[in-house]
């Protein structure tokens, strides 16, 4: 198997020694045949970093998290790729597991999880994923079969934030293809915000990830967010519970209702 490795990033200076120095331990050299960095125009060290790693450094022209994975597949030339964002240290056991799955042969896409390094988002993180029956898909450390993401175009550019891994998805399984979520595979998310980076980022999922057309569909989505909002109080409570973790009946109310608020705004 001979796989490229790709990843699209923005001022990640803080995280990617870790996460590249990771790459490199626990993903096989006669396996990966290029290294790509793709930069969204980094004002810190980012680029210098990647190269003295040994990835080749390509410039994000347009901006954004689809057009970024759409730059580095345009450079990608194996069978298969792997796609790692800046802040995400793999398992160790991450690229033994994760290729076993492309064996079968109507897998295009395979995938672990990751869980925040902070001790509270880390259990709501694992409350969430726990809850979702491990069907939480992401493209931040993800394995694909590159004919099948070419076939398709590539990556969704139209969507300013978040949900490229999601409509992707619906993409794949379109086709009869299959998006495999390995549970046994956890990476490391490293969240060095905490809760405001939290915070700001479902205010902007809110604002921002599509929602599929229509008045009543968008209706609903925002009735959907004030109730999670309003209960919110009773789920972390529950969290606090189950994972002995007692920040959380404050961290998932404020998180909740951050998304809430993003919601709203976008049906003004």
């Amino acid at each position: 198997m001979k796989a490229d490795l790709a990843m699209w990033a923005k001022n990640g200076a803080s995280t990617l020694p870790i996460v590249l120095k990771r790459a490199d331990e626990i993903l096989p050299k006669e396996t990966i045949a290029k290294k790509i960095f793709v930069d969204d125009r980094s004002t810190d060290e980012s680029r210098e970093i990647a190269k003295r790693f040994g990835w080749a450094v390509y410039t994000n022209e347009k901006g954004g998290i689809g057009s970024g994975a759409n730059t580095a597949l345009r450079n990608v030339e194996s069978e298969y790729f792997i796609s790692l964002e800046q802040d995400v240290v793999l398992a160790r056991n991450w690229f033994e597991k994760i290729s076993r799955h492309f064996e079968g042969q109507k897998v295009a896409v395979a995938q672990g999880w990751r869980l925040s390094d902070h001790p509270v988002l880390r259990e709501i993180d694992a409350f969430a994923f726990e809850k979702s029956n491990f069907s939480l898909n992401s493209i931040d450390n993800t394995m694909y079969r590159t004919k099948v993401v070419k076939s398709l175009g590539g990556f969704p550019e139209d969507i300013r934030y978040g949900a490229v891994d999601t409509h992707l998805r619906r993409r794949i399984e379109s086709l009869g293809l299959r998006w495999v979520i390995d549970s046994t595979v956890i990476s490391v998310h490293l969240r060095k915000g905490g809760l405001r980076e939290q915070i700001k980022r479902l205010y902007l999922y809110g604002l921002y990830a599509p929602w599929e057309e229509g008045e009543f569909v968008a209706e609903t989505k925002r009735n959907r967010a004030v109730k999670i909002a309003v209960t919110s109080p009773l789920r972390g409570l529950e969290i606090a519970v189950k994972k002995r973790c007692p920040q959380a009946t404050y961290y998932y109310p404020l998180m909740r209702l951050a998304f809430m608020i993003g919601a709203l705004k976008r049906g003004v």
